[in-house]
């Protein structure tokens, strides 16, 4: 029989469900059921017989299936409330019932405290020591920070359009934060209050703005930092999550100003901060959709090329660059480091449309903190790295044999659109690592081994 009472008792002392009334009262019909007399009369009709066994069989169905409802409905009550419990202690510790079994053991994580530590928690900015920001362009970044408390940071952006060889061929009007594509690497600390001062200098009279991932809040900053041409507007942000993240402007519409340039990463580092390294490099990876070139009035091509929203929209891009053009990372700006140092890569991909499959030929990554993550423990010795639009990781490396290392993006034709860069190591062989029985020979015009 059913202890109908206990369980009753149970769900409701727990704050886990109650079961309907309804429900109790079939299930006390199934429980409280008597069977069958077995002193009736044996004198019945064959056919009386046949009716009341399958009346039997009916009942039993319809008690079975009942039944199983009830063990559904039960379940689905219990486990209901259990989660429940879990996701309010989870966010609040204090929204959980005080006899909640979930309590004693919960562990919150580091995160997610510091959210509960928000509650009555109203930081007076304007105390806070101040300090500007340094802002690097890509590929190298701006030095650790080494403080450990949180000040307001201030970093003044301004939005130009600046025209870019951004192909061996073409020329492009790059849309930009500070002249530059990707925009500046902005460094910061967990628990600081970013001040971001955004003034438009656009003169072509089109509106810009940041929508940072790092920030908390409707838009991500986009909605009160929008600024007309030759208009600043400021907004202070307070960073609560630790990680690398992506920035860009989410002005109407938002796919042709990313497409167009701007783009950029910011830092929030843990207080903990990461194991330090010898080198630390800014490279992101983006797209250019362009349209045909114009011809000019000697018959010749123009050497400069217009957006092309129908290939954008197409997802069919003429180029796929690392730092903004196809030559940033071979011939103007390759990266460098020597045998024996640590080599940390903050990877971003702005795309707007293509997913990365990062990768360093001939190295492995020997941290990974896969999506700006920077709390969890990291991936080890990992060789390619998926990045979707919008997303991030960071890597770390060590140089042991001297060389030329490749980067590209593993998704290989897009080589041959410009998705490649160099990492140049200098120092001593290492024979009992890599050897060859000849000097090596990079075939003529191969862009992987050079």
């Amino acid at each position: 029989m059913l202890r109908l009472t206990s369980i009753g008792a149970r769900t409701s002392a727990t704050g886990l469900g109650r079961i309907p009334p309804l429900l109790l009262q079939q299930l006390s019909f199934l429980g409280n059921k008597k069977p069958d007399s077995r002193g009736a009369a044996r004198s019945q009709s064959t056919s009386t017989q046949t009716k009341e066994t399958k009346g039997q069989a009916s009942k039993n169905i319809t008690a079975g299936v009942i039944a199983a409802c009830a063990f559904v409905c039960v379940s689905t009550a219990v486990y209901t409330g259990h989660n429940r419990t879990l996701r309010l202690y989870a966010m609040d510790p204090r929204s959980a019932a005080l006899d909640s079994p979930v309590r004693a053991n919960a562990t919150i994580p580091k995160t997610v405290g510091f959210y509960a530590a928000l509650d009555g928690d109203h930081l007076d900015v304007d105390k806070l020591p101040v300090e500007e920001a340094v802002l690097t362009s890509a590929p190298t970044v701006p030095p650790p920070i080494n403080r450990t408390y949180p000040v307001l940071l201030k970093v003044p952006l301004e939005t130009v359009t600046s025209p870019k060889q951004v192909t061996n061929m073409y020329k492009y009007d790059e849309w930009t934060f500070n002249g530059t594509t990707p925009g500046p690497f902005i460094r910061a600390r967990v628990g600081d209050v970013v001040e971001l001062a955004l003034t438009n200098r656009d003169k072509k009279g089109n509106p810009h703005n940041m929508d940072s991932h790092a920030f908390t809040g409707p838009g991500g900053g986009a909605a009160i930092t929008t600024a007309e041409e030759n208009e600043t507007r400021i907004g202070r942000f307070r960073l609560l999550c630790p990680g690398l993240y992506i920035y860009h402007c989410a002005a109407a519409p938002v796919p042709v100003h990313i497409a167009n340039g701007m783009f950029g990463l910011m830092y929030v580092e843990p207080a903990e901060g990461l194991p330090p390294v010898d080198k630390e490099y800014y490279v992101m990876q983006s797209e250019i959709y362009h349209e045909p070139p114009e011809t000019e009035d000697d018959g010749r091509p123009s050497s400069t090329v217009e957006f092309s929203y129908p290939n954008a929209l197409r997802e069919e891009p003429n180029a796929v660059v690392f730092n903004g053009s196809e030559s940033a990372l071979t011939r103007d700006s390759p990266l460098k480091a020597s045998v024996g140092e640590t080599v940390r890569i903050f990877f971003g991909n702005a795309g707007p449309n293509l997913t990365s499959a990062f990768h360093v030929i001939g190295s492995h990554f020997l941290n990974v903190y896969r999506d700006g993550d920077v709390v969890s423990p990291p991936g080890r010795n990992v060789g390619t790295v998926s990045v979707p639009p919008g997303g991030v990781s960071i890597v770390d490396m060590k140089i042991v044999v001297p060389g030329t290392y490749t980067i590209v993006d593993h998704a290989i034709f897009r080589l041959d659109k410009g998705a490649v860069g160099f990492l140049n190591a200098s120092g001593p062989p290492r024979p009992d690592v890599y050897v060859g029985s000849q000097p090596p020979e990079p075939c003529i015009g191969c862009k992987l081994h050079a």
